[in-house]
């Protein structure tokens, strides 16, 4: 059984399952906290660098967590 080999996506969403990703699971984990806290959050970054990525990345960390 092989598996797939991930290519670097250049021209839309990003899949991690199929593409390279850089880890952000630190930011990710201040996003989701400041999110349960109410704070506003603003992503500014320029074209192509991830933001919505980030922010699927972020809300399956959101939906998946323990909400004990």
């Amino acid at each position: 059984m092989s598996k797939t080999k991930r290519t670097f996506e250049t021209r839309g969403p990003v899949d991690p399952a199929r593409h390279y990703v850089v880890p952000r699971q630190k930011e990710i984990a201040e996003l989701v906290e400041r999110i349960k806290q109410g704070g506003y959050i603003v992503i500014f970054a320029p074209r192509q660098t991830g933001k919505i990525t980030f922010c699927h990345l972020a809300l399956d960390a959101f939906s998946t967590e323990d909400k004990t």
